[in-house]
């Protein structure tokens, strides 16, 4: 190319291109910036999830998923460490030379989690099975697939059918009220919390289910289908009087809407004194309890929670409403945690009289922590007290009107003794 002249300042190409050298473009330097700030940003995030995973802070699942916790936890020291060397000692002793079948390894290291967790002296402390632990989550909805019955703990062992529901598949099958199952399947349940029962009775539509129970000195065995069971935790009528009745089952995620409806039905029905059964209500969700009582006593505290450190965590109303009738609540020894605040704030509030006999005593808040292979425990955090400070936990409820019902009795006379409370109060 011949040089030209560009321009007044230049005299040729060459000199040209040397006082202007082409300028490199930026691009590939912003590309250059931005890798290394993705690398920089990646290389802090797997660096903090890698220590925070040696800290116990951060799990890895089986199933791929990340578990965060706020409790480090950490599986290269403590117990299991100590007794390591002689649990493979004792496997090796009967290694092929024991008579029998050989253990089942998933089943014999289940059996240790539960075995040690027992250790803590805490019935309530429990290991679940990832099987058991994903049941015990679907039975908290108040719809679920089983057998239809109501059960609670047998303190001689099993549970007892409290309620096998008229067009359910246990009642179906012969499963009659009083029951107690102390098998479901080929598993022995005798000593088993009431969560992982009734989490081993519930399962899938159609499938089956064999229970076997005790009735009377006989043992009987039935074989269940399950079905869709859709639970109605609240029932509830208009006496005379208008006086109304509702009965709460259990305090279940579908527990507060059913209450709210049934005593919207009753005032709109007139209602002038209310009687509230919580009879063999085992509890529930302390959410669910803290709404409905919300519902009728004074805007305040419900109940509160102390941890081991003396933390203290308060559950306040937030509803401007409350319920001025006379009011009964009907308790028995089957009355258990979150009905036993229910019954606590009402008598602390004086909106009514407890009818019945002592509570069952179960004062303390349990917290489920999952664990990466999808099993989970179920443990003790706190206990908690009733507004004015009752102690619930092996102590209960105390009536203020003490009434026991004799197993021969023919007629409800808890039920009747609060109606006759109620009415009294109309005068």
């Amino acid at each position: 190319m011949d040089n030209q002249n560009y321009g007044h300042e230049y005299g040729s190409y060459d000199e040209y291109k040397k006082n202007n050298p082409k300028k490199k473009s930026s691009v590939p330097m912003l590309l250059l910036g931005v890798l290394l700030g993705a690398f920089i940003t990646v290389s802090v995030v797997v660096y903090g999830v890698s220590y925070f995973n040696s800290k116990g802070y951060v799990h890895f699942g089986t199933n791929g998923e990340i578990y965060v916790t706020g409790t480090a936890t950490d599986e290269s020291d403590g117990i299991g460490s100590k007794v390591e060397g002689k649990l493979n000692a004792l496997n090796s002793v009967l290694s092929n030379k024991f008579y029998f079948d050989q253990a089942d390894e998933e089943k014999a290291a289940d059996n240790i989690y539960k075995a040690y967790l027992s250790s803590y002296g805490d019935k309530y402390t429990v290991y679940y099975t990832a099987d058991e632990y994903k049941k015990l989550m679907e039975s908290t909805t108040g719809k679920f697939y089983g057998v239809g019955a109501l059960c609670s703990l047998n303190e001689a062992g099993g549970v007892t059918v409290l309620d096998a529901f008229d067009d359910g598949p246990a009642y179906k099958a012969g499963v009659r009220d009083g029951d107690i199952v102390i098998k479901v399947d080929d598993t022995d349940i005798t000593g088993m919390d009431l969560s992982s029962a009734v989490a081993l009775i519930k399962g899938e539509k159609g499938t089956q289910v064999k229970l076997t129970v005790l009735r009377d000195k006989e043992t009987l065995t039935f074989s269940i289908i399950r079905d869709e069971i859709t639970t109605p935790t609240v029932d509830y009528k208009m006496l005379d009087n208008s006086i109304g009745y509702i009965q709460i089952s259990q305090f279940d995620e579908v527990t507060t809407e059913q209450f709210k409806s049934a005593l919207t039905d009753l005032k709109n029905q007139g209602l002038k004194g209310l009687i509230v059964d919580i009879r063999s209500n085992p509890g529930g969700m302390l959410n669910v309890v803290v709404n409905i009582a919300d519902e009728i006593i004074p805007k305040g505290l419900i109940v509160y929670t102390d941890d081991v450190n003396g933390n203290k965590k308060e559950y306040n109303g937030s509803s401007d409403s409350e319920l001025n009738v006379p009011m009964a609540v009907i308790v028995n020894g089957n009355s258990a945690s979150a009905s036993e605040i229910f019954a606590g704030a009402m008598q602390d509030y004086g909106k009514a009289k407890i009818i019945g006999t002592q509570t069952y005593g179960k004062g303390i808040v349990q917290t489920i922590q999952p664990l990466t292979d999808g099993s989970a425990i179920k443990y003790t955090i706190a206990k908690y007290y009733t507004p004015k400070g009752q102690d619930i936990q092996g102590n209960g409820v105390t009536p203020d009107i003490v009434v026991e019902l004799p197993q021969d009795s023919t007629e409800d006379v808890q039920f009747n003794a609060a109606l006759e409370y109620v009415k009294g109060e109309l005068r």
